[in-house]
């Protein structure tokens, strides 16, 4: 029961941060403080202790490049909403982050992991 707890606490302490930084800063600061999701301690915490530490670290490797270019795709939709409306906006904002998501995961693996690349 107690590391139920500590995973439900992760979660609700970066959503508070978050609430804080929106309420100190404004609600586009605190949205990008959401980019990291609330969710990503407590899901960690299960995957070391199903996993081993290795499963957990790539599983945090992934979700930084994930919550960097979701912060792109927040910046993008901010830029462009009122230019091209909601629905072009989201929608190449979305192609931006699946490209950008893509990009660094290869990168990363490329430069740090040296794992050959499926056929």
């Amino acid at each position: 029961m107690n590391k139920y707890l500590v995973r439900f606490a992760f979660g609700a302490g970066i959503a508070l941060v978050a609430g804080i930084v929106g309420m100190t800063f404004g609600p586009k600061a605190g949205g990008l403080f959401l980019a990291f999701p609330a969710i990503l301690p407590a899901s960690l915490t299960l995957i070391e202790e199903k996993g081993g530490r290795g499963e957990a670290a790539v599983d945090s490797e992934g979700a930084m490049l994930g919550a960097i270019a979701l912060v792109v795709f927040a910046v993008l939709v901010s830029l462009t909403v009122a230019r091209w409306g909601v629905v072009i906006s989201l929608a190449l904002s979305i192609v931006a982050w699946a490209v950008l998501a893509i990009a660094l995961y290869k990168l990363v693996m490329a430069t740090f992991h040296h794992e050959p690349s499926p056929p």
